[in-house]
């Protein structure tokens, strides 16, 4: 019966890791899902690009950038 060498060893669990990793991620991704997460994310998107939007029709270039300095402040 052939042994496992270690490299061989470390290979399998790299696997087991991925897919560990893999689920975990689809599993967070379904639960931000019910939990409406994308909806508040697309709303804030929507909100901000509406204020970009009004912005850019009043012809103010500088109000562009204080509401881009704004969201860089938020995070």
């Amino acid at each position: 019966m052939d042994k496992l060498s270690f490299k061989d060893k470390m290979e399998i669990m790299e696997a087991i890791c991925t897919i560990i990793v893999s689920v975990m991620a689809i599993w967070g991704t379904v639960v931000a899902w019910e939990n409406g997460f994308w909806h508040k994310i697309k709303h804030i998107a929507d909100h901000v690009h509406a204020q970009i939007e009004a912005e850019e029709q009043s012809g103010r270039e500088d109000g562009i950038a204080k509401i881009i300095d704004t969201v860089k402040k938020a995070e």
